[in-house]
Order: C-alpha cells, then structure tokens, then sequence
C-alpha cells in the first residue's frame, strides 16, 4: 500500500495503547513508529484514566475486554467529557464479528480491526482517524480532562459501612486498605473516589484538598455519627449558593423507602435514593447515572457560558467601533476647530498689520508712478535728438530712463515679495503635517512684520538647528508670528516710556533675537527642536507668566489685542505633542520664549511639499 504512506505523517501526534496483548503490539509499534508517530502503553483502563490529567493522546487503540472494563464501557466514560469526547478510538477484535463490531461501533468506538487482516490497513485507518482529529483541535483548547470525584460520606456504624462488608466478595483484592468495599470499587474503576467519615471534613469548594467540586456525593442516612439528611440540606444549600451541579445520592436501611422518608430525601434536596438490599451492579451504575448527568449539566453550562462570553465580546467590540467612531469625528471637529481658530487670528494678525502692509505697498508704488512720468519724458527727449542726429542728447536721455525703470523695478519686486509672502502665509493646510523650510518660514514673518519692527528693531536670527523640520506651517506663520509680534508691542510700549521719563540711562538698542538648535528629549528617547525668541522689552511679570497663554488674556490696552494670539499659539505646540513656556531672558533683558516640538525630519504624514 505504498499510496497510504505519502499521507502517513504525523510526527507529533501520539497513540496510546491500552491493555494490547504484547506480541500485538511490538508489531504494531514497529509500523507506527516507522511512519513518525509516537507510541505508548498503559495495562488497563484505570491507567489510562489516570494518566489522562497530565497528558492526554491523539488516539487509543484497545481490544475488545480489558483487564478491568470492556472497551465499550471505556468509550462511554471517554464521550462523557469534553477534554475526551473526540479522541479517536480504535478496538482490536481476535477475529471478524460484524454482531459485535456494530455493538461496539454504536456504544462509541470509531474503528474495529480484526487482527486477522493486513496490518496495513489498521495504519491507514489510524492515520485518517489522525486526521480528521487533528482538524478538530482548535474547538478543545482550553479544555482539560478530570477524572470523576465521588465522595462517599459513612463511619463505622453506618449502613453504607455495612453494606459495603455485606457485598465485597471473598476474592476482593483491595487497593489501599482499611477503606469500605465501595470506595475501593470505584477506585479500581478508574473513579477519583473518596471517604470521608466527618462531615466538618468535607471539602464541597474543592479549595482545601485541591480537587475539583465533587460530582456526587453518596450520604449513609442512617450513619449514627451524623445527621444524614441535616447534610444532605447543607450540600444542597452550597450547591444553589455556587451554582454547582453536584448530584447528592442517599443510602437507606433495608425497608427504609417509605413515603415519608422519600418525602424527606426529597425537600432535603437528595437527587436519588436506594435502600441496602441494591445490588454492587446497579449502586454503581446509578451512581454513574448521575455522574452523567451532571457533567452533561457542566458542558451545557460551559457552552451558554462560551455563548455569552461570545456575545459579550461583540458587544464591546461593537461599542469600542461605536466609541472609535465617535472620537475619529470628534477628532475631525476638533481639528476644524483648531484649524478655524487658526485662520481667525491669522486673519487677526494680518488686520492689525493692515496699516503696515499697505504703506508698504503704497511706497514701491508711488515710486513707481513718480518715475513713470521721467521715464516718459526721457523717451520724448531720447527721440526727439535721434530724430536730430543729436546722439549724445538721446544717449543721455536713454540712461536716465534706464535708471529710473532700474529704481521702478526695485520696488515692483518688493511689491512682488510682499504679495507671495501674504499668498502663502494665508493658506489654509495650517493643519496639515509636511516638511518646512523652517529659515524660509521665518524669513517671510520678518517679511510681513518689516512695517512694524520699522528701522529702529533690529532683529537677529541664528538658526543652528537643521533647515527641514515635519510640522505644521502655522508653527512659524501663526506661533512665531505672534511672539515676534508681541514682543515688537512690549519694545515699542518701553521706548514711548523711556521717551516720556527721559531717563538718559536707558538703552535704546532694541533687538529681538530668534535662535533654534536641537536638545536631547527630557525623557531620553529622541530630540527635541527647539526655537527661542528673546527681546529686550520690559520682560513678563513671574507672576503673569502661567496666564499669558490663557484665551483672552491680555496686558494691553483695552481695542489693542484679543488675548487670542498666544492661546492659539499654546494650541498649535501642543498639537505638535510639544510645549511652550516664558521666561526672562539672561541676555537681553526682556521676555524669552522657548517653544520645543519633537524633532521628525525624516518621516512625514501628508505630502512633501514646503510650507
């Protein structure tokens, strides 16, 4: 079968064999572990069960009877728990019966072989048994295998005691010792079974002895060392207190099932009762009955618990796009807030310096108008003496005419200047990121502040940090505008004082000074790009200093300012994840403001295009 090997590779799954006559099952070990597949072996049932809490196989293969169960039983206790339920089962029969293959088949194995036939075959079907398990590993992660806790409450005295004397049988060979016949047979079974004689020794929580919740729980009712029924109600009250499962079986004296005491069991909260005459066959199978059922009631459970938990998980996952959604618009708002903000005491800012702008287009301009007239004229003389062969008339003529567009053209491209200083300082992407020229940035400020400053500010730049700096355009046009602006006001506000005290000792060299570098970052990671604009004005009051950036701050005159330029300002460094503070300057005197951005020169966020 040289086709089956090709599909014959499962080189972590593992296959446990369960009480295989040995010569069976060297052989077989021989092909498995020749097609990749790991290989191990247990005596019995009980073994298996065992050791299923530490490590659990992909597939076991078993014969028809066991040492201590038959298959059939195996498989049963196999379907009852999830950890279990899909694990492939394959029952080795000593010949072909299709009476008892079709019995075993339908009490839950997945495969009988007859070891008469080739062995080939058995490989094929435990490896297409691998397969289709191992396409059903994701549905059990989470889920561990436990075996079935019984807890057996009786003392010497008790008829549960008894019973279990009266019903051993003279070959029984116990396992511990000193424990009743039926602990010791659920033992053997391959049942977590334990005795406990005192009832303030019984663990319900599982949390003392490490063990699970108990599954069910066998009460001798008529024990004289406790009240049977009184423990009875107190198991019943934990298991509605804890929302547990546990089943409660009670145990009788022979004669014993009267109304009365069934109406007993009944409202002490006892899920089955039997007398002392039940026969070792059917005390356990009822005690397996209600096993069943409570572990099918904690599947059921688990399953609604994975629904709800499913459902929870949508909810919020639902409500988190909801409240995603919900930020992404109030983030859109908030940055057309701040963008319109921006606009407005841009728009502010150009009002104010209205008066300046227009004198510096009125005087390009009446220079040009002045000169147009002398050059006209110049070009009448100039054709008026070529026209009478006077050619150093027309020479001269022409040169005063050159001149005078050379002094005309100076002030047209001013004029020029001005215009795309004023184009592109009232652009609207003030909220975009993308490079700028950050020496060019600053250079068209000074452009459209020169009205201002006048002739008697001196403004100095030293800019030792790089050109190229990723941030928004309204981090010179509006934050420095307004500083530089101010501090403009702040020198022109101290020289009318100094004219009207007439003190001699005062300075008039004013000078703003803006200066940028790179600092390493407070936090370590990174540098910070840092620009300072100083001035000898009269400085910021300390106790001013943490109100200037306050909307609608301001200290002057009342018509003078909005007291919305430095809090629009405050606003664009920190959208850029910055901060800006002022100080008095060390130098010049007046006020020092330091704004620090973090440095991103490399990485952009929308397009290349210089501010």
């Amino acid at each position: 079968m040289p086709v089956a090997g090709k599909i014959m590779d499962f080189l972590s799954c593992s296959i446990l064999f369960v009480g295989v006559d040995a010569a069976w099952q060297v052989h077989l070990e021989t092909l498995l572990q020749a097609r990749g597949l790991r290989v191990k072996s247990v005596a019995d049932g009980r073994s298996a069960f065992a050791g299923f809490d530490e490590d659990l196989p992909d597939l076991l293969v078993v014969p028809a009877r066991l040492p201590d169960m038959p298959a059939t039983q195996l498989c049963q206790r196999l379907r009852l728990n999830a950890a279990t339920r899909g694990i492939p089962v394959v029952v080795l029969l000593p010949e072909a019966n299709s009476r008892q293959e079709a019995e075993i088949l339908e009490r839950g194995a997945d495969c009988c072989f007859s070891m008469a036939d080739n062995p080939l075959l058995l490989v094929f079907r435990i490896c297409a048994l691998l397969r289709e398990y191992d396409e059903d590993l994701a549905g059990r992660e989470g889920v561990v295998f436990r075996q079935p806790r019984i807890v057996i409450m009786t003392a010497p005295g008790g008829v549960l005691w008894a019973w279990s004397d009266r019903q051993k049988p003279a070959d029984f060979e116990p396992i511990r010792g000193g424990q009743p016949y039926l602990v010791e047979l659920l033992q053997q079974n391959g049942e977590d079974a334990l005795l406990v004689e005192d009832p303030e020794k019984l663990d319900l929580s599982g949390i003392a002895s490490s063990r699970a919740c108990p599954d069910c729980v066998v009460v001798d009712l008529a024990c004289p060392a406790f009240d049977g029924l009184a423990l009875a109600r107190t198991i019943a009250a934990f298991r509605r207190r804890s929302r547990q499962c546990t089943r409660i079986m009670g145990m009788v004296e022979h004669g014993g099932l009267s109304g009365e005491q069934v109406a007993r069991a009944f409202h002490a909260g006892i899920d089955d009762l039997l007398d002392a005459d039940t026969p070792v066959d059917l005390l356990v199978s009822r005690i397996g009955s209600l096993v069943r059922r409570k572990t099918l009631q904690d599947e059921a459970r688990r399953e609604e618990a994975h629904i709800e938990s499913a459902r929870a998980r949508m909810a919020l996952a639902d409500a988190l796009r909801r409240v995603n959604a919900d930020l992404a618009a109030a983030n859109r708002k908030l940055i057309e807030a701040q963008a319109k903000l921006v606009q407005s005491a841009k728009m502010a800012s150009l009002g104010e310096l209205a008066a300046g702008i227009a004198h510096e287009f009125n005087n390009p301009l009446a220079f040009v108008l002045a000169h147009e007239n002398t050059v006209k004229r110049s070009m009448v003389k100039a054709l008026h003496a070529v026209r009478s062969q006077d050619l150093v008339t027309a020479e001269t003529a022409l040169q005063k005419g050159s001149e005078r567009l050379s002094a005309s053209l100076i002030g047209l491209s001013r004029m020029r200047d001005l215009v795309a200083s004023l184009r592109r300082f009232s652009r609207l992407e003030e909220g975009e990121f993308r490079r700028l020229d950050v020496p060019e940035a600053i250079g068209m400020v000074l452009t459209l502040l020169a009205p201002k400053l006048g002739q008697d500010i001196e403004v100095t730049c030293k800019l030792e940090a790089p050109p190229e700096l990723v941030c928004q355009a309204a981090l010179v046009n509006q934050v420095v505008m307004n500083i530089v602006s101010n501090a403009a006001d702040a020198i022109l506000d101290k020289r009318r004082e100094t004219i009207q005290s007439a003190d001699p000792t005062l300075s008039h060299a004013d000078r703003i000074l803006i200066t940028s570098f790179l600092e390493q970052a407070e936090s370590g990671k990174g540098e910070e790009y840092v620009i300072q604009i100083s001035d000898t004005g009269p400085g910021v009051p300390k106790e001013l200093q943490e109100r200037v950036f306050e909307p609608f701050f301001t200290t002057k005159p009342v018509g003078s300012g909005t007291g919305l330029g430095l809090a629009t300002a405050y606003g664009v460094v920190q959208a850029h994840g910055g901060n800006v503070v002022v100080t008095n300057a060390s130098t010049l005197g007046g006020a020092c403001f330091t704004l620090r951005v973090p440095y991103r020169a490399g990485e952009e966020r929308r397009g290349d295009n210089v501010a």
